[in-house]
């Protein structure tokens, strides 16, 4: 048999000191215990938000996204526009140069007319 001593048992030292703890221990004991519940509920509360936190910035990340991909279509379109608008002012400086040809030969046409005297 093996005899062990309750020497080197916290047990054993904890219960033997029990009869011997002030009230100013007592009270630290308790305050250590809610500092730990404290703790935990401010850890768990820290959780809470971070949990919070990472959906939020999954929400905003997706909305930067979408935002990105209207954002893309709309340049594209933009860029269409312009590509139209300059084939319009094309169309509409050969269709300027035309009218001006029309019009002096109109201008000329008319010189050569001649009116009757009254």
């Amino acid at each position: 048999y093996l005899f062990f001593s309750l020497s080197g048992c916290p047990r054993a030292t904890f219960a033997g000191k029990k009869g011997k703890l002030s009230g100013d221990e007592i009270l630290n004991t308790k305050f250590k215990t809610s500092d730990v519940l404290e703790n935990d509920e401010e850890i768990k509360q820290l959780n809470k938000e971070i949990s919070e936190l990472n959906e939020s910035n999954s929400e905003m990340e997706a909305a930067m996204v979408k935002l990105q991909s209207q954002i893309s279509t709309m340049e594209k379109n933009l860029k269409n526009i312009e590509e139209e608008n300059k084939i319009i002012e094309e169309q509409n400086e050969a269709l300027f140069l035309e009218l001006s040809g029309l019009s002096q030969a109109l201008i000329q046409s008319l010189a050569n007319i001649r009116l009757p005297h009254m």
